[in-house]
């Protein structure tokens, strides 16, 4: 005879199976998430190491820069383009007195490993200039024998200076050798400085070369991001010609206009500007 009791049984069995089922698909469920990680919240966008415009780190940055230009002049720059940006090596670039828009750029092209425009190179490292600048350890970090002999790091040289610079330090220093009094004229060593100046303020048809004043004014002093000229070291000049020449350096505008110079051009071109104040 049936009971109740063997009537329900069954439906408890039921019950007791889809319990069992519940608990188990619970427990995988849990598994998984207790083995599945976290997802990690979404990245805030990296802000760089220059301060958000307008925030109050770049007011306090912009606060800090002149001092912070002179203290990096006066320990590490110094070492290589003088006191004041006054070289007194022919083979380092005067710094004092250079257009601060064209030193800028420089620092910036150093900062960001833009190599379009850059005046430091394998092919412009003289001999000397690795002596001179392996002699401050601090400074180049490597001993004369381990110096740059290639491209890429001859280059260091100015990028490990320039990479950790903010922007409102890169134009603070711009600034500060802009101010400075530039090196008076000087003879040179060499070059026509007769031929050098009708090169320079007439140009050569022959050659096709226009007016080296057209761009660099009739002082050579340049403005903007034309670079000063007027005192610059004549063996530097002579060594950024031929890099702007050979596409060393990327400057298109000029390379063309000089393709036709030849080394006493050279000589001449850069004793001139070197005997401007």
């Amino acid at each position: 005879m049936e009971t109740n009791m063997t009537r329900s049984a069954p439906r408890a069995a039921a019950k007791i199976v889809t319990g069992l089922a519940l608990v188990l698909m619970a427990t995988f469920a849990l598994a998984e998430d207790a083995a599945a990680p976290a997802a990690a919240p979404a990245a805030a966008p990296m802000a760089g190491w220059q301060p958000a415009p307008g925030s109050l780190e770049a007011r306090q940055a912009a606060q800090l820069a002149p001092g912070r230009a002179k203290l990096l002049e006066g320990k590490w720059c110094s070492a290589c383009h003088g006191y004041n940006g006054r070289s007194v090596a022919p083979t380092f670039p005067v710094l004092a007195g250079q257009s601060a828009e064209y030193l800028a750029t420089q620092l910036r092209f150093f900062h960001n490993l833009n190599q379009d425009d850059r005046a430091v190179t394998h092919e412009t490292m003289f001999e000397q200039w690795i002596i001179n600048i392996t002699g401050w350890r601090k400074v180049a970090g490597y001993r004369y024998e381990d110096a740059p002999r290639n491209e890429e790091r001859a280059w260091d040289f100015m990028k490990g200076v320039a990479r950790d610079l903010d922007e409102p330090t890169m134009q603070a220093l711009a600034d500060y050798y802009s101010k400075q009094a530039p090196i008076a004229g000087r003879p040179a060593a060499k070059g026509d400085v007769a031929r050098g100046q009708t090169l320079y303020l007439e140009g050569d048809a022959a050659k096709g070369l226009l007016a080296c004043q057209m761009c660099h004014g009739p002082d050579a002093r340049g403005q903007g991001p034309i670079p000063r000229l007027a005192g610059q070291h004549a063996d530097y000049v002579i060594v950024q010609l031929r890099a702007i020449q050979t596409g060393i350096r990327n400057v298109e505008q000029m390379q063309a206009l000089i393709a036709n110079l030849d080394e006493a051009d050279f000589a001449a071109v850069a004793a001139y500007v070197q005997s401007l104040n």
